[in-house]
């Protein structure tokens, strides 16, 4: 592994998403998991949104927001990996797609660099005890890079407006990706 290259997906792909946005409350999870569903309907699986509820290449998200929001975050408390992980399940069913989400609860570095390294985004939950200035937060993770002392950062999409964010991967506190 080189050091100090960011490694995985160019972030202009996450452009057409920066609309994507947690306006309230602690839907942070139903917003990544929309992030996560468009960017695999627009480059990698175009059938996983059903195209009335979102054509590819839209910036229209707000159908789909609002199913997953009913799907993972009913109630708009804060969840935990399993609880959305659980949610883009239900939603897979409901759409009769041969697809399951995958969490893992704690830590999750492997499988967010197994992923990118796949060319897919992870679904990466951050922790406020960890050191995270978001807080509890759910973001979307599609670049890595591990610097010269050996610290690995991500390249998120925040879904507070910032598509490029970047932050410490020591923040990480579970992942949600596709089994």
């Amino acid at each position: 592994m080189t050091v100090n290259e960011w490694i995985g997906i160019d972030a202009e792909l996450f452009y057409p998403y920066r609309k994507i946005i947690t306006k309230s409350g602690y839907l942070c999870g139903t917003s990544a998991a929309t992030t996560f569903l468009c960017y695999y309907q627009d480059h990698l699986m175009p059938t996983i949104i059903p195209a009335h509820i979102r054509a590819k290449g839209s910036e229209n998200t707000a159908a789909l927001q609002d199913l997953l929001r009913v799907i993972i975050q009913p109630f708009d408390f804060p969840t935990l990996s399993f609880q959305v992980a659980h949610g883009m399940s239900r939603y897979f069913s409901l759409f009769h797609l041969p697809l399951r989400a995958r969490q893992t609860p704690l830590g999750g570095l492997t499988r967010v660099i197994k992923r990118i390294d796949q060319g897919k985004p992870v679904i990466v939950g951050l922790m406020k005890l960890k050191g995270s200035t978001y807080g509890n937060h759910w973001v979307v993770a599609y670049a890595y890079k591990k610097d010269a002392v050996g610290n690995y950062w991500l390249k998120i999409h925040d879904n507070w407006g910032d598509y490029q964010k970047i932050v410490p991967a020591s923040w990480i506190n579970g992942t949600i990706s596709l089994a």
